[in-house]
C-alpha cells in the first residue's frame, strides 16, 4: 500500500501517528468548507455548540470564537483526535469555553434539547446508521435548532471517477443533493435548505429540529 493510500485511509478514524499527522493536516486542508460551511448560519455569542466528529479540533476553535459567552463541545470516536483537539484547544479547555469527549453520534453522551447549534464537518461518511445517528442529533438540539452538515464530497458526476476512489479506500457513503434532503426529512428535521459550491464538489445542509 503506497502513502497516499494510507493517508487517506487514515481519514475515516485517524489514530497513531500517521493519524495525528492527517488530524493536523485537515486543520489546515479543511479551512475552505469549513469558513464556507459556517457562512450559511448565523451564531449568537451565547450559543451552546456542539462539533460532531471534531477531528483535530479546529472547527471547535473557530466556533468558539463565535460563541465566546457560551460553550462549545466537540466530541470524536477516535482517541487520538480528542487528545489532539484537546491540544489545539488548551487554553479554551482551561477557561471553561470548550470541551472535548471521547464518544460517537450514536450515542451522544448529552440530554435532550441542550444544543442551539450542532455541526458536521467531512464526518457523516462514517455513521454507521444515518437516520438513526441524525435522529440522536435532533434528540440533542433545542427546539428550533440548527444542524449544519458540510462536505467537501457528493454524489455528482463531474467528480465521479474521484469520488468512486474515496468511496473504495474508505468504505464511505456519498448522497445527491436531493437524497440530503431526503435523509433530513425522514430523521425528522425542517426547513432545510441545500447549498452546493458544484466547482468544488462542496455541499451544505442546514436544517431545524
Amino acid at each position: 500500500m503506497g502513502f497516499f493510500e494510507k493517508y487517506v485511509k487514515q481519514c475515516r478514524k485517524p489514530s497513531g501517528l500517521l493519524g495525528k499527522f492527517v488530524g493536523r493536516s485537515m486543520n489546515f486542508g479543511h479551512g475552505g468548507i469549513r469558513s464556507w460551511g459556517l457562512s450559511h448560519i448565523t451564531v449568537s455569542p451565547q450559543s451552546n455548540i456542539l462539533d460532531v466528529g471534531c477531528g483535530g479540533g479546529k472547527t471547535v476553535q473557530e466556533l468558539a470564537m463565535l460563541a465566546p459567552d457560551g460553550k462549545v463541545y466537540g466530541i470524536d470516536y477516535s482517541e487520538d483526535m480528542v487528545e489532539l483537539s484537546k491540544r489545539i484547544n488548551r487554553k479554551l479547555v482551561q477557561k471553561g469555553l470548550v470541551e472535548i469527549r471521547h464518544g460517537n453520534v450514536s450515542s451522544l453522551p448529552f440530554e435532550d434539547d441542550f444544543f442551539d447549534f450542532i455541526t458536521a464537518f467531512e464526518s457523516y461518511y462514517f455513521w454507521p446508521d444515518l437516520i438513526g445517528d441524525l435522529k440522536e442529533i435532533r434528540r440533542v438540539l433545542k427546539p428550533a435548532g440548527t444542524f449544519l452538515l458540510a462536505n467537501e464530497v457528493y454524489k455528482h458526476e463531474k467528480f465521479e471517477k474521484r469520488n468512486s476512489e474515496y468511496v473504495r479506500l474508505l468504505d464511505m457513503m456519498i448522497h445527491t443533493p436531493g437524497e440530503y434532503r431526503e435523509f433530513l426529512d425522514e430523521a425528522g428535521y425542517t426547513q432545510i435548505h441545500i447549498d452546493e459550491k458544484a466547482e468544488k464538489n462542496w455541499i451544505a445542509a442546514v436544517s431545524r429540529k
